[in-house]
């Protein structure tokens, strides 16, 4: 059973183009982790903890621009759902969008809440920059970020997509990989780091070095989850990714431990909301269209022996970084 309380906006006014002075209190009951409106039965939704209601309608998730209190625009996804013949509509956890913010603009939307995988850093994620380091979420492009080949880079795109509690219960996918501290070896990450599951890290070992010829490969964090202090996060709380692009696939240091940048593949662009992808076309239209943003930086083996790596560190109790390979 999913119940869940967030705050909510009556869809009211002139709806868009409108500021919104009142939020409400909207909890949901359900059996599954969708909210499907009318598809779904089991469902109820209560408003300031009056009477639970049925849910109703076609649910959508609905890309609208917008103005914050402080006069900032923003464009973000707003979740829609319709009860007791009323639409409200939720923002994102950690949205700009408070009382006395203005709704701007339709942009897009899709039907129903759900959501592809993402490929990124999570906010408060620690980057080193020139001069020190970070919150990935105040990175700016021109921001020059420290790379294992040790040149630093300016950034072309910090491109962010907010998950809700919403997406989260919809999609268990969407729940980040949590790496504890020291859990990589060499004392890194310095704090806990939180990535998507398909986000790879470096693994720089002697293992490594005999099974694929390289002493740096990279491995996806969903990988590591048979490892001590790497786990799925289950607290179902919303969160900020983040996508840093840069002219070229590079490694990283997030919380000190080396990590990949944005890799525009096919299954990176799949990752990123419509008005992302937007912002990266029209700065990469090639690679938008499907061409490889050149090659990546450190060999990413096959799933199967990622697997095979990761099992032959915990059966030989080694670091997956490794002083030897990886300049502490």
């Amino acid at each position: 059973m999913a119940v869940l309380t967030v705050t909510a906006f009556k869809w009211t006014g002139t709806f868009y183009n409108a500021q919104y002075t009142t939020s409400y209190s909207a909890t949901f009951d359900d059996d599954d982790g969708a909210y499907e409106g009318s598809g779904d039965a089991n469902e109820t939704v209560s408003i300031d903890n009056g009477p639970p209601s049925a849910s109703w309608g076609q649910p959508h998730s609905i890309n609208v621009d917008f103005t914050d209190v402080d006069g900032q625009a923003h464009v973000e996804t707003f979740y829609f759902f319709n009860t007791d013949s009323e639409w409200y509509f939720v923002p994102a956890e950690g949205s700009a969008f408070t009382i006395g913010a203005t709704l701007g603009s339709y942009q897009n939307h899709t039907d129903g809440w759900n959501y592809a995988d993402v490929v990124c850093f999570a906010n408060g994620t620690q980057i080193a920059v020139e001069g020190g380091a970070k919150p990935v979420e105040q990175l700016q492009p021109g921001d020059h970020v420290c790379t294992l080949d040790g040149a630093a880079l300016p950034l072309r795109l910090n491109l962010k997509r907010t998950v809700s509690r919403f997406d989260l219960m919809a999609n268990p996918t969407l729940r980040p990989i949590c790496i504890e501290a020291g859990a990589l070896g060499a004392g890194l990450p310095s704090d806990t780091l939180y990535v998507s599951r398909q986000h790879r890290m470096l693994v720089a070992s002697s293992i490594g070095q005999r099974m694929f010829g390289s002493d740096t490969v990279l491995v996806a964090a969903i990988r590591l989850t048979v490892l001590p202090g790497c786990s799925i996060d289950t607290s179902l709380r919303g969160m900020s990714y983040h996508h840093l692009v840069f002219d070229e696939h590079t490694i990283v240091f997030a919380n000190g431990a080396p990590s990949e940048s944005f890799f525009p593949g096919p299954q990176g662009l799949h990752a990123l909301t419509q008005s992302a992808r937007r912002e990266f076309a029209a700065l990469f239209p090639d690679e938008a269209q499907g061409v490889d943003l050149g090659r990546a930086t450190r060999c990413i083996p096959s799933a199967k022996h990622q697997k095979q790596l990761l099992a032959r560190h915990l059966k030989n109790g080694k670091p997956l970084l490794s002083g030897q390979f990886f300049p502490l």
